[in-house]
């Protein structure tokens, strides 16, 4: 079966991207806004976009969740200060990420609602979450303006965080303990997630493609 999307309702076509293109890793995002309140909210409409330069983008829908405000909280603070963080999201933080998905005021610091610790970032005024497994100080690449209230944010990455339990070093090579980090991401659904720790390894092929044996 197939599905031409304009003859689609959005949610139609949101269903089905969402229960498709899995799993999507979380862009855990905190903001400070010009006025300096801050702001934490989860993004899964996200991944790393390059590495020179290091790049990543986020899918800011619009505000459906909240009568009478259109835009995102997190997306109106970008605008206003073209500067942002995001955290992984590990096992041990679910919860609380979950807390700050919540339909809360503007204004309100989901930070505190969800009693996250914080630390201040080197270089940027958003703060971030002191026991997360790895996050990204950003600084504003682009906005692309998808629509009303809406955009897909690209951020550049200043700096990067890892927690120090997840390095280590392999003949002088640096490695990342990534399966420790315990990471989860978004599924198909409402409120489904997938952990990060059932890995599939295949090797790289090499041409000439050599036939199976």
């Amino acid at each position: 079966m197939q599905f031409t999307m304009d003859d689609l309702g959005p949610a139609e076509r949101y269903k089905l991207l969402v229960n498709t293109i899995t799993p999507r890793p979380i862009a855990w995002v905190l903001t400070r806004d010009g006025q300096g309140r801050c702001n934490a909210a989860p993004y899964s409409f996200f991944n790393a976009m390059g590495g020179t330069p290091p790049l990543l983008a986020i899918g800011m829908a619009p505000d459906s969740q909240r009568p009478g405000v259109s835009e995102k909280d997190s997306l109106r603070a970008i605008r206003e200060t073209g500067e942002f963080a995001v955290a992984l999201v590990d096992e041990a933080h679910a919860q609380a990420m979950n807390v700050t998905a919540i339909n809360a005021p503007p204004g309100e610091d989901e930070l505190a609602l969800a009693k996250l610790p914080t630390m201040p970032a080197t270089c940027i005024s958003a703060p971030l979450i002191a026991d997360a497994p790895a996050q990204f100080e950003c600084r504003l690449w682009k906005l692309v303006e998808t629509g009303p209230g809406a955009a897909i944010v690209i951020g550049e990455v200043l700096v990067t965080h890892i927690a120090d339990r997840f390095l280590g070093d392999e003949d002088g090579r640096l490695r990342i303990d990534n399966p420790a980090m315990k990471l989860i991401g978004r599924t198909y659904a409402a409120g489904e997630y997938v952990r990060n720790s059932d890995p599939l390894h295949m090797d790289r092929k090499v041409w000439p493609l050599e036939p199976e044996s």
